[in-house]
Order: structure tokens, then C-alpha cells, then sequence
């Protein structure tokens, strides 16, 4: 016996409002991480109730404006989870596939009606964002804060993969005439997307939960960071960590890094390894390849992209703290002929 797809649709509602509200309230009093997770987690919720009016509403309301609210969810909680990783938003190809996606839902209801097609649409655009977020957690995750982006990882990949073959099955195997009708494969796609709001919310309370402890235990316990600091000069006092990816973010949002992906990506890198206590990583060899794609047969005598870089780096960080960062209580260098970051408090 197959449940009634409006039913299941109304509790993805509720599923998907409920960890909504309650990230809204607690990012409103206290603004921690998961800003854009909480407008996705809204933003789903809405495109949702939409499509539960179907029949009820002009179709530019149920399907149109509804399908745009998903794929923005989708968005937000992508930059959400790559501001999380401290990696740059690139905000063209987001819009880019977007405007795509919602053109061809607009094209395949107003000039060729075929929900159908409308459904593989929005499965692969829906389906890539969520296994692009997936693998931005999955990727280089942080020694012992590892179970929040395993399992926000594991979630979004997997959900990502049932939303593209849900579309390649319904179009291929199982075409629909109404979005509601009562197949194993509706049933089963509302079932998911309940379960999914469910586990992607309790994921970034384990993330958030486990960023903010580690920012805790960089302010009350700065000893535990000793490790590292025996690789840097030594500092009249210990920056603690979470001063550290505040500075890192101010400077990354700042007009001398913004319009540069690799210095954003060089800097980060830096920051996180150093703080991480494994300054063994950032040697000439190991920049070049992970910063600059160079590979495993990278051979810093020959190729000098890492001094000249570098040097690149040093001058950019001058320029923002002679403009936009002459009054942060924070200084993030790197010092001539090192790639280790050192941090220390700027007189103020």
C-alpha cells in the first residue's frame, strides 16, 4: 500500500520548518556558523509548501517560484558548507546554474508542458549540488572534529545520488502525468526528503557544535596549542585560534583578496595547517602541491611558482593592513624565507 504522496509532503514541510525556526533562533542570538543554512533550511521548507499547493495557485507560484526556492536552498547550504571550510564562494557559477535551471523549468511548463523533464531538470541540478556538498565536507576533514563532517558528508553525497537517479528513472523508466501521483518512486522521494531535512539539520548542529568547542578550547586552554607554537617565533602572547579565523575572515571578505582565488586559497591553507599543528605540511613541496595543482612529481628547483607566489602573498597582506586592516587587533604574516604563518596582537 502506497502513502498518500500530499500527506508525505506536508511532513517534509514540518521537517524541513522545524530545524529551520530553531537555527534561525539560535543564529539570532548568537551569530555562529550556520547562517546560510538556516535560509536554505527555510528556503526548502517554502519551495515545499508551494509545491503543495499545486492546483491551488497559479502554476507560476507552485511550480516556477517553487522550484526557484529549492535550488536556492540548495545554493545556501552549498556556500554555507564552503564558508564553514573557509573556502571562497564563487557566487557566477552558483547564479549561472540557477538561471539555467529555473529557465528550463519555465521553458518545459510554458512552451513544452513536460513534467517529466521538468523533474530530471531540477533532480540533476538539486542531485549535483548536494554531492558537490558532500565531497566539500568529505575532503581534507579536521583531525578529531571528524564525526560532523562525516556524517553531514555522507548525508548530503547520498542524497545528491537519489536525486539524480530519481530523475533519470522517472523520465526513463516511470514518467508521471501529475508530481502527486501515488508511484514507489514519489513515495519513496518524499519519504527521503523528510529523512534528509531531518539529517542535514542535526549534521550542522554536530558541525557547529564541534567548531565552536575547538574555538572554546583555543580561548580557555591556549597551552593546548603548544605544539604549534613551538614552530613559530615565539609571541609575547598566544593568539587563541578562534582570534585567528576571525582575522583569516576579515582578511579573505577584504577588496585586496577578494578578486584573488589563488591567494585566498594559499593564505587559508597556511592558516588552517598552521593552527592545526602540522607545520611539517607547509614545505615548499607540499604548497605546490596542493595550492598549485603541481603534483607529486613537483620539483621545487625547477619550478618556482611557490617563492614567487609567496612573495605575492607577503606584499597582499602589507596592502590590507596598510587600508582596510591598519585597525585589526589581529596580525596574520609570513615571514621572509618561511611558509609557517605567525600571529601575534597588533598594538591598539
Amino acid at each position: 500500500m502506497l502513502l498518500d504522496t500530499r500527506t508525505l509532503l506536508v511532513v517534509a514541510v514540518v521537517v524541513a520548518l522545524v530545524p529551520g525556526l530553531m537555527g534561525a533562533l539560535v543564529w539570532h542570538t548568537k551569530r555562529t556558523y550556520p547562517g546560510r543554512w538556516v535560509l536554505g533550511n527555510l528556503l526548502a521548507a517554502l519551495a515545499l509548501l508551494l509545491l503543495r499547493l499545486r492546483g491551488s495557485v497559479p502554476d507560476w507560484i507552485s511550480i516556477v517560484l517553487a522550484n526557484a526556492m529549492a535550488t536556492c536552498a540548495g545554493i545556501a547550504f552549498l556556500q554555507g558548507i564552503r564558508r564553514f571550510r573557509r573556502l571562497q564562494i564563487a557566487w557566477w557559477p552558483e547564479c549561472a546554474l540557477g538561471a539555467l535551471t529555473i529557465s528550463a523549468v519555465s521553458y518545459f511548463r510554458y512552451v513544452i508542458d513536460n513534467i517529466n523533464v521538468r523533474i530530471i531538470v531540477m533532480s540533476v541540478a538539486l542531485g549535483s549540488i548536494g554531492i558537490a556538498c558532500g565531497v566539500i565536507l568529505l575532503k581534507e576533514m579536521p583531525r578529531g572534529r571528524r564525526t560532523g563532517p562525516a556524517i553531514t558528508g555522507l548525508v548530503f553525497t547520498l542524497a545528491g545520488i537519489i536525486q539524480v537517479i530519481r530523475g533519470i528513472y522517472v523520465f526513463a523508466f516511470a514518467p508521471v502525468t501529475d508530481l502527486f501521483d501515488r508511484s514507489p518512486s514519489n513515495t519513496l522521494f518524499f519519504l527521503a526528503a523528510s529523512a534528509g531535512a531531518v539529517s542535514w539539520s542535526l549534521g550542522f548542529i554536530v558541525l557547529t557544535g564541534e567548531r565552536l568547542g575547538a574555538d572554546a578550547e583555543g580561548v580557555l586552554h591556549p597551552s593546548a596549542r603548544k605544539a604549534t607554537a613551538v614552530s613559530l617565533p615565539a609571541l609575547p602572547r598566544i593568539v587563541p585560534e578562534i582570534e585567528v579565523r576571525r582575522q583569516l575572515q576579515r582578511i579573505l571578505e577584504s577588496d585586496v583578496f577578494r578578486r584573488s582565488a589563488q591567494m585566498e586559497r594559499f593564505l587559508t591553507l597556511v592558516v588552517e595547517r598552521s593552527l592545526l599543528g602540522h607545520p611539517e605540511e607547509l614545505k615548499e613541496y607540499a604548497l605546490g602541491r596542493d595550492v598549485f595543482n603541481r603534483g607529486n612529481d613537483y620539483d621545487p628547483r625547477a619550478d618556482s611558482i611557490v617563492r614567487v607566489e609567496a612573495q605575492r602573498l607577503r606584499r597582499k597582506l602589507r596592502e590590507y593592513y596598510e587600508s582596510q586592516g591598519n585597525g585589526d587587533p589581529v596580525l596574520i604574516d609570513l615571514p621572509a624565507g618561511s611558509y609557517v604563518p605567525v600571529f601575534r596582537y597588533l598594538p591598539g
